[in-house]
């Protein structure tokens, strides 16, 4: 199995981890935003999110890298969303989950131009063909991606409102009621 293989199935991983944390920090500016400006970015942020996600469910449904110019756009407007909310909202954002979502965002954005550039150049037809994405490949992208979104969104301002952010009950029963 070629490494290729194993990995076709990341740039989709890449799209739901920062669509989600895109979603989480527009979520967290639209309900805790100072004003209209921090509230609008939130909203765009969030829409770009939700276009992420959609974005990363289409690639891997499809097993390769669909529609590299919508990878690259929504790679790009995640980027400057995130910096515009840090740069508006600052007090209402944790740095954690911006970078985690720009490293995803840039890797996304990398591969789609890449992807971009190479069916650009070939002068040959494209012959697709259905390849299988590795199970073990996709499984472990997700504990990867897992262990770095899962505490970013802890860290956004709607994840540290979650019930249950500050203890959980599975590790330590009875303290979440005030004890």
């Amino acid at each position: 199995m070629s490494p290729s293989v194993l990995v076709r199935s990341w740039p989709a991983l890449a799209a739901w981890g920062a669509g989600l944390l895109q979603l989480g920090l527009g979520a967290g500016a639209i309900v805790k935003g100072a004003d209209a400006a921090d509230r609008g970015i939130g909203i765009l942020l969030a829409t770009v999110g939700a276009g992420t996600l959609a974005w990363g469910v289409m690639t891997l449904a499809k097993s390769r890298l669909t529609a590299p110019r919508a990878g690259v756009a929504v790679s790009l407007a995640g980027l400057v969303l995130l910096v515009a909310l840090l740069l508006v909202g600052p007090a209402q954002v944790s740095v954690y989950p911006v970078a985690v979502s720009a490293g995803l965002s840039l890797a996304l954005g990398i591969v789609s131009a890449i992807t971009l550039r190479r069916r650009g150049r070939s002068t040959r037809p494209v012959v697709r063909t259905a390849a299988r994405t590795s199970i073990g490949g996709l499984i472990v992208g997700a504990f990867l991606l897992a262990g770095l979104v899962t505490p970013a969104l802890a860290a956004t301002p709607i994840g540290s409102d979650a019930p249950g952010a500050s203890v959980n009950e599975v590790f330590m029963p009875g303290h979440g009621h005030g004890h």
